[in-house]
Order: C-alpha cells, then structure tokens, then sequence
C-alpha cells in the first residue's frame, strides 16, 4: 500500500505501509468493501472562465507553462472535468452576448470576443490533456431577450426568445467545435433562483422544463447535437430536492435531461443530494461551483479553506455524485478580476504585477482526490468507527483501491485500514489528509 499525506507542513509525503492477514479485526476500524460498487465517476476539475484566462495571459511563459502543468501535466492534479460559461458571467472583464442589441435573426452572431483570451486559454488546456470533458453554463441571454432589458440584476427570458436563445446555444457549441473545443454538456441555467448584481436570469422549474424539453433539446438534437447532455438546477442544494421533483414528473423531462448540476453555497445538505440520487439512480450529479468568498472566508485560513474542499467533495461523493468541478482554477492577486467586484479565493492565485504564483491548501488536499480517481472509477463502500474522520473509497478501472481520509482534529487519529481479510495500522497527523491506494485482492 502506498500512502500520501498532506499537512501544513509538506504536501503529498509518499510512504509504503503493509497489510497483514488476520483472523478477525473489530475495533479501530476504516472498512472497505471493494465489491460494493456504486455510482461511476466522471471526473475532477475546475472552472475556465475568462477571469482565469485573463489572468493567465498576463503572467510569462514560463509561468503560463506551470501554471497549465499544476492543473493538467501528469504531476499536477490532472484535471478532466471542466467548465465555461455562455457568453459573459461575473468573472469576465465586462458584460457581453454573442449577437447584437435586437438582432433577433442572429445574424451578428460571434465568438471573437472569446477568441481574445477564453480560447486561447482552453486550447492550451487541451494540449496538455486532450480528454477534457466540458460543460457550459449561460448566466445570462442577452439583454434584448429579458424582460428587464439587461443581462445583469434576474429578469426573466421572453417566451417570445425561447427558440432564439436555444438557436443561439447552437450556434455558441457549433462555433466552438470549429475552433476544435467539443461542450458536451450543457446547464440551462447558472443559478436560476438568484437575482444578482452581475449576469443572472431567473427561471422557475417548470421554465427550465419547457425551455429545455420544447426548446433547447429540439435545436440541438436538430443540429446533429443529440450527444450533448442537459443539467437542469445548477444552483444550491437546500433546494435540489425541491427542482429535480419539479421537472422530472414530466416523462418528457426525465427522457430530455441528463443530470443535475449544483453548487455548495447554502452548506452541506448530503441528505437531501443522497434522495436526489436515490429517486434518480441513472441521472447525472455534477457539482459545478463552490468557491472561497471574500465575502463570507478569510483567505488567510488555509487549512480550513482545504478541509472545507474535502468535507464538501468527502460528502457529495458518498452522497451519490458523478463529478466535481470547483470554480475559478486561477485568479490575480484581488480575487478577481470580476467586473462586480465579487471577489474570491482560488486554489491558485497569480500575483499579476510580480509575475508570481501562490498555491494554495485547497490545491493540493483537491490533488488528493484528482491525482488519483480516474474517469470511470466507481465509489466503493466504506464503514468508519468515528466521526473524527472522514472518508470515501474508489475503485479505479484496472482494479486499483483508492481511499481518502481526513482528519480534521487537533490530534492524530489511530485506526486500522480493513479489506478483505487484511489490516494496515495507521496513525493520520492532526489536521491532515491521506490518501491509500492498492490493489483489490493483492497483499500488498
């Protein structure tokens, strides 16, 4: 068994442990049953917005280069699950659409402002990992098509622009795959439920049912696009519950819509995503955002901002989700830039002015479950005697176990690692995080 354990003090500190065949183990354990398989992984990444492309673009090559390797190179936390937005969200430079005011032929349709710095920025990403799978979400349709006549501040699309605005997704997906960058899947919309001062639209359950099922999938089954999966809710979970039941009452929804997005600002709530996945077994749960806001955290908190990471990704993994994907992979050194000035933290921040890069906590305890967990893995079961720890279990497709835990004490934890007749003791430091890997059915 291999071990690699994060603390505050080294990152990833690589040791080899052994397993012993025992008669019977009873106390102290971490049980893991590698024949218990539950839901397939899709995969681990984060969010390329036009922030973050931004941001990369001012740093030198060679930073540029890192940068790119600490996310997608085989040593870094080798991110496959990504996600972008439709035309502008808060972390761009400003607010912009694709089309022109009233053009409602869609003739001035155009990617050229993404082609500045977004594209750039996610072809780099795909020549260090070609089997990225991303997912885009529109905070808002343009202006013309809301009701308040403006991409920020809610409003709601026009009946009258459903159609348009599902052409103009089409048009966004195909002009994007000339540019070889494939979206396989797709939100409706990004936080429907918040009004907010920056890119924001507001639609009920049953809008995001009638635009997606009578619209959106129509126009891109029409185009050829039937491979391309829709995510409905894509905002918190203390109301996932509540919209996936509100959609999926309707057979033409649930045949229509591939999954279900979400994000973790309202907290935990694993209850409510564990029914979510237990009414729907063969639906996608994707978490798309969650992120350190200046608002609400201090950026000075390392550690508590990477064991938020882990509990939040621990929970939602044995809660039933498919895929992770954390917001903003880079921002500079404000948060930013956001053109409402709703800053955040980053896993990796750039000091623009200085051409230097910090890497945060979060980076390397997400690193504990990216490196490892590869796409089609599946959660296995795994039973634990404390609430001192936290942990989730994968089998990976070749037959390797992977199993993370977290200690989040100001002690260390002592426990036993139990599989299949065999047991490895173990003492996790305080405030740490370890993942195991080994091989189902090898004594290793």
């Amino acid at each position: 068994m291999k071990i690699y354990v994060t603390d505050k003090n080294a990152t990833f500190k690589e040791r080899e442990e052994k397993f012993e065949r025992v008669e019977r183990a009873e106390m102290n354990l971490i049980k893991v049953y590698p024949k218990e398989k539950k839901q397939k992984i899709l995969g681990i990444g984060g969010a390329l917005t036009e922030a973050a492309a931004y941001t990369w673009s001012m740093m030198s090559q060679g930073k540029k280069n890192q940068l790119i390797d600490l996310y997608f190179g085989a040593n870094g936390n080798q991110y496959n699950l990504c996600r972008t937005h439709i035309q502008s969200c808060d972390f761009s430079l400003g607010n912009y659409a694709y089309v022109k005011d009233n053009d409602v032929d869609l003739k001035t349709f155009s990617i050229d402002r993404d082609r500045k710095y977004l594209i750039p920025f996610i072809k780099e990403v795909l020549e260090a990992n070609g089997e990225i799978n991303l997912l885009a979400s529109p905070w808002s349709p343009p202006g013309f098509m809301k009701n308040n006549g403006e991409m920020n501040h809610g409003g709601k699309l026009k009946k009258e622009f459903y159609d348009i605005w599902a052409k103009l997704i089409v048009k966004y997906i195909q002009a994007y795959a000339k540019e070889g960058i494939k979206v396989g899947r797709l939100t409706i919309q990004n936080e429907p439920m918040a009004i907010q001062q920056w890119d924001s639209c507001l639609f009920t359950g049953e809008d995001e049912k009638q635009f997606a099922c009578g619209y959106l999938r129509k126009r891109l089954d029409e185009a050829g696009l039937q491979s391309v999966k829709l995510n409905v809710w894509d905002h918190n979970k203390d109301m996932i519950l509540e919209r996936t039941n509100d959609i999926f009452y309707d057979k033409q929804a649930f045949d229509s819509i591939g999954g279900i997005a979400f994000h973790w600002y309202s907290g935990d709530h694993f209850e409510a995503l564990q029914e979510v996945r237990n009414k729907y077994p063969d639906k996608e749960l994707i978490f798309t955002e969650g992120c350190v806001e200046y608002s609400r955290f201090s950026s000075d908190s390392q550690i508590d901002n990477a064991e938020m990471y882990a509990h939040e990704m621990i929970g939602d993994f044995k809660a039933g989700i498919n895929g992770f994907i954390d917001w903003n992979i880079i921002l500079d050194e404000q948060g930013g830039p956001n053109h409402d000035k709703n800053y955040c933290d980053a896993p990796v921040m750039c000091d623009t002015n200085n051409d230097t890069i910090d890497i945060r906590s979060s980076y390397y305890y997400i690193g504990h479950f990216s490196r490892f967990i590869r796409p089609g893995a599946r959660r296995i079961l795994v039973s634990g005697f404390t609430d001192k720890l936290e942990y989730v279990g994968f089998l990976n497709p070749d037959n390797e176990i992977i199993l993370i835990i977290m200690n989040k004490t100001d002690k260390p934890q002592n426990f036993n690692i139990f599989c299949e007749g065999k047991l490895c003791r173990i003492q996790l430091e305080a405030h740490s995080i370890m993942t195991a890997t080994w091989y189902a059915g090898i004594n290793k």
